[in-house]
């Protein structure tokens, strides 16, 4: 879906220093080549690394659509491609601002060279998975490759100044948007035969190869360190509390309720002891308390369903299209090349609200287009929940809901940092990032958790479970109306 890639987009939308607390000493400068020659290092940098993200895009492009014809291969559930799904972007939630604090500590490119192997490693681990624990274990490691473009920028921003750092993302995001869409639809082309869906696998864990030598030899380093440490104990309780409560949702449609329900219960206390801990530190690996200000806690709540909207849809949808009714009773028998043209109407649609979305609060207030932004991702999803027996209903639908998120992850980090203190939009916008990407993983767990419990034979979700997926979806997003109208109200401290 089009979204996942919008939405790592949005990590670069209002970010205006890399990942760093309000509490920390100033930055200091480490030792570093003729200053004269780090501006030309740098701008020379930038083609090589919008092939890097070229790479990126077709990766996060392609494997979706692959998604579903590596399920039939090693005979999963619909619910668990959204598990591996799910995984991937708790990961990506976690990941994101503790890598990005390690390149503020340790330099940037070395985090960057250790995220791209560990993608590489990840699409490898995925490209051999016999059974479903080997392919969540490729897809977790596969989550790194969130922290791709998020590095490079700090890298570009380092080298190149706020002003011309800024300016050298747009090829970034451009390659990253265009491999996405070719990606798709090339992967989706070459996977007509079932048999050519492990040699695809393989060639998109080679692109992380292709990718190594341009971040190892040909890419500089970041100069400036920051003085602090990390928030070891906060992201262990972080990880380890979401994977036992998420692991507990998930596995509650095949496990008996002794063995899954002390799981959420457990995580649920490694999270309340994450947020005391993260109370008590001077550098927090996520500032909680600005989840619970007046002023950015509609904001962050606005994200969360956003997120899980976003991404709770992604694998039940992917799923759906690809189902045969001959055997199913439902579904469109989708082959990957039209999973992936059925992708391409919501991205088409979710870069255009992106980019007309400034222009449109010249003439409305934000609060106004984000409202409308959200209802018609409600819209969406609620169409393909009262029809999805043909292709068309799945691409109004999409366009519906790939506009209406557009706008949303275009307006919100912009919202948000007008309504954050000024020394705190860098922290500020590393939680709302981190909290789309937990929205991610909650969300889809969350349906495979649906689709687990409504069967209309042994491990074949009713159409019904489907129809619930989209029809919350729908529900989330209209529950984000009222609450973006009630953004026009001036914000309190």
């Amino acid at each position: 879906m089009g979204g996942a890639v919008a939405s790592r987009l949005a990590i670069l939308a209002a970010t205006p220093t890399t990942l760093r607390t309000p509490t920390e000493p100033p930055m200091t400068v480490a030792a570093a080549p003729r200053p004269s020659r780090l501006p030309r290092a740098a701008a020379s940098a930038v083609p090589l690394l919008a092939l890097v993200e070229f790479a990126s895009g077709v990766l996060q492009g392609g494997f979706p659509i692959l998604l579903p014809r590596l399920g039939e291969h090693l005979d999963l559930r619909a619910s668990d491609l959204s598990l591996a799904l799910g995984v991937e972007f708790l990961v990506s939630g976690v990941a994101v601002p503790l890598t990005s604090r390690l390149g503020d500590l340790y330099g940037h490119r070395r985090l960057l060279r250790a995220t791209v192997l560990l993608t590489l490693l990840g699409f490898a681990v995925t490209a051999l998975a016999p059974d479903l624990p080997v392919l969540l274990a490729g897809r977790a490691l596969a989550g790194f490759l969130a922290c791709w473009l998020p590095l490079e920028f700090a890298i570009l921003r380092d080298r190149l100044g706020e002003e011309r750092g800024g300016r050298a993302v747009g090829p970034l995001v451009g390659a990253l948007t265009v491999g996405s869409t070719l990606g798709a639809i090339a992967v989706g082309g070459l996977g007509a035969d079932p048999a050519a869906t492990r040699p695809l696998l393989w060639a998109l864990a080679a692109l992380p190869v292709l990718a190594l030598p341009v971040v190892w030899w040909l890419v500089p380093e970041s100069a400036t360190r920051a003085a602090g440490r990390i928030d070891w104990a906060g992201a262990a309780l972080l990880s380890l509390g979401l994977t036992l409560l998420l692991s507990g949702l998930g596995a509650s449609g095949v496990l008996p309720g002794a063995v899954t329900l002390p799981l959420p219960a457990a995580g649920a206390l490694l999270l309340a002891l994450f947020v005391r801990q993260e109370l008590r530190t001077g550098t927090p690996m996520v500032d909680v308390r600005l989840l619970a200000r007046r002023a950015t806690a509609p904001v962050f709540g606005l994200s969360f369903l956003l997120g899980c909207a976003l991404y709770g849809a992604q694998g039940p949808t992917l799923a759906f299209e690809a189902a045969k009714p001959a055997e199913t009773g439902y579904g469109l028998g989708a082959v990957p090349l039209v999973l992936g043209l059925l992708v391409l109407p919501q991205t088409a649609a979710a870069t255009l609200g992106a980019v007309t979305a400034h222009r449109l609060t010249t003439r409305h207030r934000v609060s106004t287009v984000l409202a409308g932004g959200f209802a018609l991702c409600a819209a969406g999803y609620g169409l393909i929940a009262l029809g999805h027996t043909a292709a068309w209903q799945f691409v109004i639908g999409g366009a519906l809901a790939g506009y209406g998120a557009g706008l949303g992850l275009s307006l919100l980090p912009a919202l948000l940092m007008r309504r954050l203190p000024a020394d705190q939009t860098g922290i500020g916008t590393g939680v709302y990032n981190t909290l789309k990407s937990l929205a991610g993983a909650v969300a889809g767990v969350a349906a495979a958790a649906v689709l687990d419990h409504l069967l209309l034979r042994p491990g074949i979700p009713s159409e019904g479970a489907y129809t619930l997926v989209w029809t919350g979806c729908a529900l989330l997003c209209g529950l984000g109306v009222p609450v973006a109208l009630a953004l026009r109200r001036k914000p309190a401290a």
